[in-house]
């Protein structure tokens, strides 16, 4: 009674395993059954087909009286008697060569019997220690004149596993793991930051002042999401939004200062633009001035001013000639002139040839730039040019290679 209580409740979970009382069978010998959910049945195997030809159950005799089935769906791996006829013939064979007891190692693992592919591992090591292929399936790696695991050759260079599996260098690993638990902070705040957004503005003052509180550079990536996203909104959140611009000036990582970088830019609201390109000025500038001075080439007239607008922030006489040169830029327009029809030309003796009535034009307009022009004044105050960019050149080099006076004396 105690055994059949104990081969039950081993099935229990599986909710598909019935008691059958199985007299007067004729059975084979015993093989196994691997159950989906773990563990197994040891016993004589049997397994019935349904109409499709697929594993409806298995049943497996675990003593002379008592049999269990099991359905199909809840089996993993089933090893029949016949398998285990034909292994312990090979078994038998093998005897104490190292090299038949490699081969029937790899016969198992084709047959899925892993437990005994491990046996005859182990077993022809134990025949031929330097047997190479047996050393390498069962970990082992050559280090010198001795076989070691390759778990201990790495551990004696320094590596540790990660979660993977993959050996890698201990602080490898504690980024990695920092950059994890990173992330999931991020999320969290990234959740929770919406809903104080939400409440914020509605006027809630408790969620003012939790936003207000906020320290944790985690939730960076919160905050300048909800900064983005809010530059479209019709309510007028210019106050909430100034504080997202304090907070991420706060945080002075990547992301903070990528979000600020933008709004220099981009923003529409002139009042937090300038917020965000005041605190670039107290950390960020060369972020700024890297992403802001390649527009001043831009082809994009509204990109060039809005470029010069934000560089105001950051003069730099060493970048003058860049100024210079953007002070007019030449933007280019494709027009289609004519009706689109054919034209036929006429001789004396008829038609001559056809001509496409239409055709496309190609215009170049030079477009001043007043923004840019105050830039430039920026670094040279108490000058103006105007929009002579030779004159500018030629002052500007004069700085750089003032004249020398004539040192020699007269005799």
């Amino acid at each position: 009674m105690q055994k059949l209580d104990r081969i039950w409740n081993a099935s229990r979970p599986f909710g598909c395993a019935i008691l059958l009382s199985v007299l007067g069978s004729h059975w084979v010998v015993a093989g196994k059954v691997e159950l989906s959910g773990g563990g197994q049945l040891t016993g004589d195997v049997r397994r019935v087909e349904d109409a499709n030809g697929k594993t409806a159950h298995v049943i497996v005799r675990v003593d002379p009286d008592m049999s269990i089935a099991v359905a199909g769906t809840h089996t993993r791996r089933t090893v029949e008697a016949d398998q285990l006829v034909e292994y312990r013939s090979k078994a038998a064979a093998a005897g104490q060569d190292a090299e038949a007891q490699f081969e029937l190692a790899r016969w198992c693992k084709s047959k899925t019997l892993l437990n005994q592919y491990h046996f005859h591992l182990v077993r022809t090591i134990e025949l031929d220690p330097d047997h190479r292929l047996a050393r390498a399936a069962l970990g082992y790696v050559k280090s010198g004149n001795e076989w070691i695991s390759f778990e201990k050759l790495r551990r004696s260079q320094g590596l540790v596993q990660d979660g993977k599996g993959r050996w890698v260098l201990p602080e490898v690993l504690s980024v990695r793991q920092y950059s994890d638990e990173a992330e999931r902070a991020s999320k969290l705040w990234i959740k929770n930051f919406r809903r104080l957004h939400s409440r914020a503005i509605r006027g809630d003052a408790e969620a003012l002042a939790e936003i207000n509180a906020i320290d944790d550079p985690m939730a960076t990536n919160a905050i300048a999401g909800e900064f983005l996203r809010s530059r479209s909104s019709r309510a007028n959140l210019r106050t909430l939004r100034m504080t997202y611009v304090r907070l991420l000036a706060k945080f002075r990582n990547q992301t903070a200062v990528s979000t600020l970088v933008e709004a220099g830019l981009n923003e529409t609201d002139a009042i937090v633009r300038e917020e965000a390109l005041r605190q670039l000025v107290e950390y960020g500038g060369s972020s700024a001035v890297a992403s802001y001075l390649p527009l001043l080439r831009s082809n994009s007239p509204a990109q060039v001013k809005a470029a010069a607008r934000a560089l105001e922030y950051f003069p730099n006489a060493e970048l003058a000639f860049e100024y210079v040169r953007a002070l007019i830029t030449e933007q280019k327009t494709r027009t289609q002139m004519g009706s689109g029809g054919t034209d036929a030309s006429f001789g004396n003796n008829g038609v001559n040839g056809l001509t496409q009535g239409s055709k496309v034009v190609e215009r170049t307009t030079q477009i001043r730039h007043p923004e840019v022009l105050q830039l430039v004044k920026t670094i040279a105050p108490g000058v103006d040019y105007g929009f002579d960019e030779n004159a500018w050149r030629r002052y500007f080099a004069s700085l750089r290679n003032p004249p020398r006076s004539d040192l020699r004396r007269d005799p």
